[in-house]
């Protein structure tokens, strides 16, 4: 599991792109607009049993939150659930209960949470709903050049954007991203968060 972002006390934008092996969790320092990325990694059970995966799940989720709630979350963007299976796949439901269980887990220590499509990020990103894993990156790369980059650059990047997303939707100054009609846009569209009253103490 990689550090927690630090953003020393300060309220931030939280973006989760979340996954079983590999969670992408992006800060946004809502007074400097500096970003900084973690990943929060989990390892399959050794041996694929109900109490094994509980196990496994509970303890991701748990790290996942908490990891959250030290950043100080102004607000946290989350992906939605989207599920497109062409073949048999076992993880379906687990991704499934990672997903409700975070949100649940956030919702619960007042997290303000809004969720948003992939779409809605890609397009942010790119300008482009439909734009490609590598295009994100490749985004992510221009916007902050000097960003962490390791195996799981997919998943910092999509957290990346989401922390941009919902720090743009607060008025947060000073992001690395240019207000473009697109931008503006999908702003625009966003939905209204779980815990809106909380949300306007930070953006005030």
């Amino acid at each position: 599991m990689a550090t927690t972002p630090d953003s020393a006390g300060r309220a931030c934008a939280i973006g989760l792109d979340l996954s079983l092996t590999g969670t992408g969790i992006g800060a946004i320092d809502l007074a400097t607009a500096a970003l900084t990325t973690a990943v929060h990694r989990s390892v399959p059970p050794a041996t694929s049993t109900v109490d094994a995966h509980v196990s496994r799940h509970r303890i991701l989720v748990d790290g996942i939150v908490n990891q959250v709630r030290a950043c100080n979350p102004a607000l946290a963007v989350v992906e939605g659930l989207q599920f497109s299976v062409r073949e048999k796949d076992s993880s379906l439901t687990r991704r499934g209960f990672l997903w409700w269980a975070v949100i649940e887990g956030l919702c619960t220590a007042g997290v303000p949470v809004m969720e948003v499509t992939p779409q809605q990020i890609k397009q942010f990103a790119t300008g482009k709903g439909n734009a490609s894993k590598s295009q994100v990156v490749a985004a992510y790369a221009v916007a902050w050049p000097d960003a962490t980059r390791d195996k799981n650059i997919e998943d910092r990047a999509d957290a990346a954007f989401a922390a941009a997303l919902g720090a743009a939707w607060l008025g947060c100054k000073g992001l690395p991203l240019s207000s473009t009609v697109t931008r503006r846009k999908v702003i625009a569209k966003l939905p209204a968060p779980t815990s809106p009253e909380r949300v306007a103490v930070h953006a005030a």
